[in-house]
């Protein structure tokens, strides 16, 4: 007999800890929250003199991005790990709906003042770092002695993203938090499913031919989808 799983207390302790993240940004619309703010971003964003570390950094923050997220998921999918890969695209997933919900009802300007052009985006929080330290906690839960690599590349990618000029220093903070408490969420509900979704993902990928590349995408949805329904589903 499989555990009672209180999915609407996990939910409603999932939206009191999102609330955490309002103190950071109080006033709405502002650019810089206090002196703490300001001056953490403007030194941050003074150590780079535009040389080596600059173009290093710019290779960080790509593999905190979107892109880099899908091309390490498909590679953690492919590589074996199918059931990380597939908690991971719903904690990815997840994430990215709150990010991006986060970063249009709060709609905290880029910084202007950084020396860089600020992005289209709204500021807070940082995709980025959210995307970073979702998967090092989404790892990590499953492969801890890789936890420490992990947690130091998230904070090598929130960094970047104010040594680069393009983030506050409460927006990366805004992001790991978020991307922390997200991936915590999940990857709760994942381990309390664990038989169901070792089963589902126990399903290998097409073979690499042709015609295993155009079915790749489908199986990996269906899938992912059949690892949310075992999340949620009523035990």
């Amino acid at each position: 007999m499989e555990p009672y799983v209180n999915y609407k207390a996990d939910a409603m302790h999932f939206a009191t800890m999102l609330l955490l993240l309002a103190p950071i940004h109080a006033p709405i619309a502002s650019a810089y929250l206090g002196g703490f703010d300001y001056n953490a971003t403007h030194f941050i964003r003074g150590l780079n003199d535009g040389g080596f570390l600059n173009t290093l950094f710019w290779w960080v923050t790509f593999t905190g991005s979107i892109t880099f997220m899908v091309l390490i998921t498909i590679a953690l999918y492919l590589a074996g790990a199918r059931k990380e890969a597939l908690v991971f695209a719903l904690v990815f997933i997840t994430a990215n709906i709150f990010a991006f919900g986060l970063k249009y009802a709060i709609a905290r300007p880029r910084p202007s003042d950084l020396g860089v052009p600020p992005e289209a985006q709204p500021s807070f929080p940082s995709g980025h770092t959210t995307n970073a330290f979702a998967f090092a906690t989404t790892l990590s839960s499953y492969h801890r002695k890789f936890s420490v690599a992990l947690f130091v590349w998230a904070v090598l990618v929130a960094f970047s993203r104010v040594y680069l000029g393009l983030h506050y220093v409460t927006d990366v903070i805004g992001g790991a938090i978020l991307g922390v408490i997200v991936s915590l969420v999940v990857t709760r509900a994942a381990k309390r499913a664990d038989e169901k979704i070792t089963r589902i993902a126990s399903t290998p990928p097409p073979p690499t031919t042709w015609q295993g590349v155009v079915k790749l995408p489908v199986v990996f949805i269906m899938q992912l989808l059949n690892v949310a329904y075992a999340l949620i589903k009523p035990t």
